[in-house]
């Protein structure tokens, strides 16, 4: 009778422990971008003025103020137009980069879309 009861609530435990976990699926977030190219001068150098020159405007490289920003860039190797999704600049600022808190949706999308148009100074 003991062991027929220590069997019932250890198998209770184990059905309330099991069953009470619940995840929600989390499904990625897709952003359209419009489609004409990106511009540095217009989309990407805004988008570093507001969000990142606090610290990388001269002390922090790269340097990300307006008159350096695209040499920085380039010199720095931190654009790799053979494989966008991997440039230091792009996985810095994804899910899971050390600058990702600073980048939205919407702004990590228009600076890989900026890197697979080839980084072009325009």
């Amino acid at each position: 009778m003991k062991n027929q009861l220590v069997i019932g609530l250890a198998s209770l435990f184990i059905l309330v422990f099991t069953s009470s976990c619940h995840y929600d699926e989390v499904l990625p977030q897709v952003v359209e971008l419009p489609d004409e190219p990106q511009s540095y001068a217009t989309d990407i150098q805004p988008f570093f003025e507001a969000k990142c020159n606090a610290c990388h405007g001269g002390s922090i490289p790269p340097n990300l103020s307006a008159s350096v920003s695209y040499s920085e860039l380039i010199s720095g190797n931190y654009i790799d137009t053979s494989n966008p999704a991997s440039s230091p600049l792009y996985t810095s600022i994804d899910i899971g980069g050390s600058m990702e808190t600073y980048a939205t949706p919407s702004e990590r999308a228009m600076v890989l879309a900026w890197i697979e148009q080839g980084a072009p100074d325009n």
